[in-house]
């Protein structure tokens, strides 16, 4: 595997001629300043280049005496790297961040067409303007692939390293945990657990200790769980849950809850659960899936009571399951194979005439009621082509998912279910 080297020079030669030699690389990547002044001319230039012309007035007989050596052949000589074997990347104006980082962008580009993955980049950000150290530490941690090296060694004033400096290589996968991190935390409080997943795979795959590898790792099955939740893959998301046992019990239970593992469920959890999963889609901009969720949601309210008060199963129903004092009023409805075929507002009339008290509700908001299902059933998601903007959505919620939860509560009815977390607060207090 080639080793690359990309090092930024500054005024200084040495820590560059070290990273040189300390490193081996097959091929150096020399990032300097254009100019009479800059520091281009000391890799290859002609005489003593990188000698140390500073002076000073000797305090006693008031001449000129230089403050270090004043002889240094340039850098490929001191380093003998032959012209094969090295390239100078220069920059204009060496405290432009932007066309620092943009220049080494363009060398990453190249060294991939180049040598493909079958190469080890390292880049070295001892020498040059703290702007392309800085340039240089931004291109290592987004590339990913570079290893980041600073020069570290005798340093007797702030100007520079001295001679004596040796290259370390820096763990720069704090900083683009980090990054990553935050990433994480966004698309969580987003509700996008599948990208945040996808963000925590990326991390997991870096050299990073294993305390925080712990971490993320459940981190990680925690927004599978959830993603999977997300897409109404309870057992999934309860199996994976599972794996950390009462960290997260108010979820665990609540995904219990909905699968009716406990015998005091009240069979209505599957509602709530819809409720909220509107509420994440509308929380993402997609309006016409958080209708589409509720119309779900209040359909299945009166199906659930219809089944659970009556033992009416509205997909299994015939003439014969509906009580004789109001059969007279389906006859009209039974289909070729016996059953008889009813929709949303159908299920609520049936309510209303077996004098339910859900039934009594719907009919007292009826008007308003069949205006919010006009609204869906226009859109592009069921029967129509417009597609439902925020407003709609919230007419939509206020009118059915409000006549739920009102209903409910004056019906003794628990469709609780708790909504999924929009931030790290259930991982922090899992570690805590």
């Amino acid at each position: 595997m080639k080793k690359i080297l990309i090092v930024s020079v500054g005024g200084s030669p040495q820590p560059v001629v070290n990273a040189v030699l300390n490193h081996k690389p097959d091929f150096v990547y020399f990032f300097c300043s254009k100019g009479s002044k800059g520091s281009a001319k000391t890799i290859d230039g002609p005489g003593e280049v990188c000698g140390d012309t500073r002076t000073v007035t000797c305090p006693d007989c008031g001449s000129n005496v230089f403050v270090g050596d004043p002889k240094g052949k340039s850098i490929s000589v001191q380093t003998s790297l032959s012209e094969s074997q090295y390239e100078i990347l220069v920059v204009e104006d060496p405290d432009d961040l932007t066309e620092c980082y943009r220049k080494l962008t363009e060398l990453n580009e190249k060294i991939v067409l180049k040598y493909g993955d079958d190469c080890k980049v390292i880049a070295n950000y001892t020498g040059g303007t703290k702007t392309m150290s800085v340039a240089m530490a931004m291109a290592a941690v987004m590339t990913e692939k570079w290893d980041l090296a600073v020069n570290k060694g005798p340093r007797p004033d702030l100007i520079k390293v001295k001679d004596g400096d040796t290259p370390v290589i820096i763990d720069k996968w704090g900083i683009y945990c980090r990054n990553q991190m935050n990433l994480v935390m966004e698309s969580i409080g987003n509700f996008d657990y599948a990208f945040a997943e996808k963000a925590l795979m990326e991390m997991l795959g870096k050299p990073i200790e294993k305390a925080l590898q712990t971490q993320l790792i459940e981190m990680k099955v925690i927004c599978q769980a959830f993603d999977s939740w997300d897409k109404f893959d309870h057992k999934r998301a309860l199996n994976l849950i599972s794996n950390y046992g009462d960290r997260y019990s108010r979820y665990l239970v609540a995904l219990k809850r909905i699968l009716g593992k406990f015998r005091d469920s009240s069979g209505y959890e599957m509602v709530g659960d819809l409720l909220n999963n509107a509420g994440r889609r509308a929380h993402r901009g997609y309006y016409d899936d958080a209708v589409a969720r509720i119309y779900r949601a209040v359909e299945l309210f009166a199906q659930t009571r219809l089944r659970k008060e009556y033992g009416l199963d509205t997909a299994e129903m015939g003439l014969d399951d509906i009580p004789e004092c109001i059969r007279s009023d389906y006859e009209n409805r039974v289909r070729e194979n016996g059953r008889i075929l009813l929709g949303l507002k159908d299920d609520y009339m049936l309510l209303y005439k077996l004098e339910d008290q859900i039934g009594r509700a719907y009919k007292a908001v009826e008007t308003k009621f069949v205006d919010a299902l006009t609204r869906r059933n226009k859109s592009i998601g069921a029967h129509g082509i417009i597609p439902l903007d925020r407003d709609d959505y919230v007419f939509v919620n206020d009118t059915l998912g409000g006549f739920i939860a009102s209903t409910a509560g004056e019906s003794n009815i628990d469709i609780k279910v708790p909504q999924l977390p929009q931030d790290a607060e259930v991982w922090i207090k899992g570690h805590s």
